[in-house]
């Protein structure tokens, strides 16, 4: 998939608010750190992740194909010299496919996870305190990496996306077809 170009205005609007994420991080406190998340769109679904496996978020640059994968693998991109797989979550759920015009950035996967993989995402939203979600009764839920279900302050529905449960699941590591 070759994604379209980024207008110029978006890419500095990335900037900014990469800016601002990156200085609010340096000013909060360790222990507020741990119980931040980060809200993320993902389609029309909103998500929320735990900032400690969290790398970067990255506009979507160009993605290479890779022959005999899976249709949810979208491919492999280069993000500052370190080669990313890169997966489309909604399609590894069984649903529909995230359009070339939803998959605007990319949610780098942290260190700590030790895979080299990114999630196609359509923006990053900002971070998410205890303080800022009121949590919504309990459901089954479908898919191993979903978690609890809140409600912020703008009244959006966010699920927990655990990452480190994404990348235990056999399907995401059962690329190949």
């Amino acid at each position: 998939m070759n994604a379209p170009m980024e207008h110029p205005r978006h890419m500095a609007d990335l900037r900014d608010f990469s800016a601002q994420l990156a200085q609010r991080l340096a000013e909060a406190p360790a222990r507020d750190l741990q119980a931040a998340r980060l809200g993320v769109r993902i389609g029309s679904r909103g998500w929320l992740v735990e900032m400690t496996s969290v790398g970067e978020v990255v506009p979507v640059s160009s993605i290479a194909r890779v022959p005999w994968t899976r249709p949810w693998f979208r491919g492999m991109a280069n993000v500052r010299g370190r080669l990313l797989g890169v997966y489309d979550l909604p399609l590894l759920a069984g649903e529909e496919p995230l359009r070339d015009d939803q998959a605007l950035q990319l949610l780098v996967f942290g260190e700590s996870l030790k895979v080299n993989a990114a999630l196609l995402i359509t923006r990053a939203f900002g971070l998410r305190g205890a303080k800022d979600l009121d949590a919504l009764p309990e459901v089954a839920a479908e898919l191993p990496w979903e978690g609890a279900r809140f409600r912020d302050a703008d009244g959006a529905t966010l699920t927990e996306l655990n990452l480190a449960r994404l990348v235990a699941d056999e399907r995401f590591a059962s690329i190949g077809v």
